[in-house]
């Protein structure tokens, strides 16, 4: 039985499932508006990349916003194409597809009387999105901007708010799995060049903490520091250097001068930091000790930067609320953006880089170490991130 949305039920039926998205998020829009109303009509899980996330669009009669084609450009896994004559509006998020009047605007969605239908058996219309996919031509560019008539019209929040767009407040968790993943993807380029070092995997290091330690050697450690030129700039690489496999070779170049370098247990302190951690987490939440929650602060390196936190963090917070939060983070079946933004709102002084650098040190297998040195690493390597 098909169903049919309106209203603030509409918007938040598109939502949920967005934010439930486990394999694909397509759009069809011929108008798509600013990126601070896309963000709160469709979140963030596009961004990650076990999403095949494609947008079809109509650059030229339409339009797409600068501001988030730049952002959508950022994600390897967005692919955006150009439909000459575009009308259709479908959502199409994993098995769930919503036909609908409302264009990816925030004008559409808090602002005008939209209805929409939700599909079962979506077969056919997969197989009609699928075929204007292949007609639509891949846009690498933007034309120039549409007059101010049609985006004041498409576009614009000047007019009366009829339903609340939902808040959108998961930006930096979202860009943390999202950089979680392209780690992943080189952490395994990594192995398959160089085999790894065989003196860390003795001494108990996983994958992603030698990879951690090789962004680290490329940052601080190496004569000539070749990665941290480029904390906010990625490397552009030539086509020639890609097909040459420019990357592999210096991937092994450096990792074999890293390994030359590497004195056996000089990354023992990792090693302790990382179990000793493991060892007192998860807390007993009736009597948690306020020793053991000093010391897994203790090492969390973010709060060496901000050291004023830490005191705060212990005095303004009662020992089983904080208890309570991390055992939540830690214990939970998979770890996505909302449990970590619940987690930093229960804690005062606790924020974004402490929660990242905890799931870290505890998922040493699962999650990567997110830093100043792995992003100017990735960077380096030519990684958007």
């Amino acid at each position: 039985m098909n169903t049919i949305l309106s209203g603030q039920n509409l918007i938040n039926a598109l939502r949920e499932h967005c934010d439930q998205a486990k394999k694909r998020i397509w759009i069809a829009s011929p108008y798509i508006g600013n990126f601070k109303d896309v963000q709160k009509i469709i979140g963030g899980n596009w961004m990650r990349s076990h999403i095949d996330f494609r947008v079809l669009t109509d650059v030229e009669s339409g339009f797409i916003r600068r501001d988030t084609y730049a952002q959508f450009k950022e994600s390897p896994n967005t692919e955006i194409r150009s439909l000459l004559s575009l009308h259709a509006k479908i959502y199409l998020i994993d098995d769930w597809c919503l036909l609908t009047s409302a264009n990816l605007t925030g004008m559409a969605f808090s602002a005008r009387h939209e209805v929409g239908q939700v599909v079962s058996g979506i077969e056919r219309v997969v197989t009609l999105f699928d075929q204007w996919w292949q007609k639509a031509q891949a846009v690498s560019s933007l034309p120039k901007s549409p007059s101010e008539t049609i985006t004041n019209k498409e576009d614009s929040t000047k007019y009366k708010v009829l339903y609340k767009l939902p808040k959108y407040t998961s930006g930096a968790s979202d860009q943390f799995l999202k950089k979680c993943d392209q780690f992943k993807v080189f952490a395994s380029l990594y192995e398959s060049v160089t085999g790894r070092n065989q003196q860390m995997i003795q001494e108990g290091f996983s994958l992603y903490e030698e990879v951690d330690y090789f962004f680290n050697y490329l940052y601080h450690d190496h004569p000539k520091q070749p990665s941290k030129e480029y904390t906010k700039e990625v490397r552009s690489l030539s086509r020639r250097q890609v097909e040459s496999k420019q990357v592999e070779k210096e991937i092994l170049r450096y990792f074999e001068l890293m390994s030359m370098s590497y004195a056996p247990g000089s990354g023992q302190w990792r090693l302790d930091r990382r179990n000793r951690i493991r060892k007192i987490l998860p807390f007993e939440i009736q009597s948690p000790k306020k020793k053991e929650i000093r010391e897994v602060l203790d090492c969390l390196h973010c709060l060496y930067s901000y050291s004023w936190n830490k005191p705060k963090i212990l005095s303004e917070n009662n020992p089983r609320s904080i208890a309570r939060a991390w055992n939540k983070l830690i214990n939970a079946p998979f770890i996505d953006a909302q449990l970590i933004e619940e987690v930093i709102g229960e804690i005062k002084y606790f924020g974004m880089s402490s929660a990242c650098e905890l799931i870290a040190w505890y998922y040493p297998e699962k999650y990567p170490m997110i830093n100043l040195n792995s992003e100017s690493g990735m960077r380096f390597f030519g990684y958007t991130i």
